[in-house]
């Protein structure tokens, strides 16, 4: 009973999050979004995740994701972030999502608002239950081209 107890509390101050499903976990990444909150969108990783931000050509882990978004939030508050046209495969404990984005975010500096439109692609997999992003892409439209 004192070993179960011990547990419980380790757990409960590691602060473990635990995603019960691919839905679960894109929630979870969106309100760590709407609140601003680095270590929030972390947490959505597995330890071994290879993400492709928008801001860098490549990361490796939470560490990388935590930085990105930190370098985000240095220049931006997000007001508001929403999903659409979003789809999700689930495999067995593999799933595949992915949609069009859309971040409302105000400059540091105090302009306007901004919004930010983009699309992601991103894999999941659920390890004891517990789901967590493995790859993760979020990209920009470019510009058009001169003379199009």
């Amino acid at each position: 009973m004192q070993r179960a107890t011990f547990l419980f509390l380790f757990l409960i101050s590691a602060n473990v999050v635990a995603y019960d499903s691919p839905q679960s976990l894109q929630d979870a990444f969106m309100k760590a979004l709407r609140a601003n909150d680095a270590n929030g969108l972390a947490a959505c990783y597995s330890a071994d995740a290879t993400n492709y931000p928008v801001d860098s050509m490549v990361g490796k882990g939470p560490d990388s994701v935590r930085r990105s978004w930190l370098g985000f939030f240095v220049h931006y508050r997000v007001l508001a972030a929403r999903l659409s046209a979003t789809h999700t495969e689930v495999l067995g404990n593999m799933a595949v999502a992915w949609g069009l984005f859309k971040i409302t975010a105000t400059p540091s500096g105090g302009n306007e608002p901004i919004e930010i439109q983009g699309r992601y692609m991103d894999v999941s997999r659920s390890r004891n239950g517990n789901w967590l992003y493995i790859a993760d892409h979020a990209s920009l439209p470019s510009p058009p081209l001169a003379g199009e």
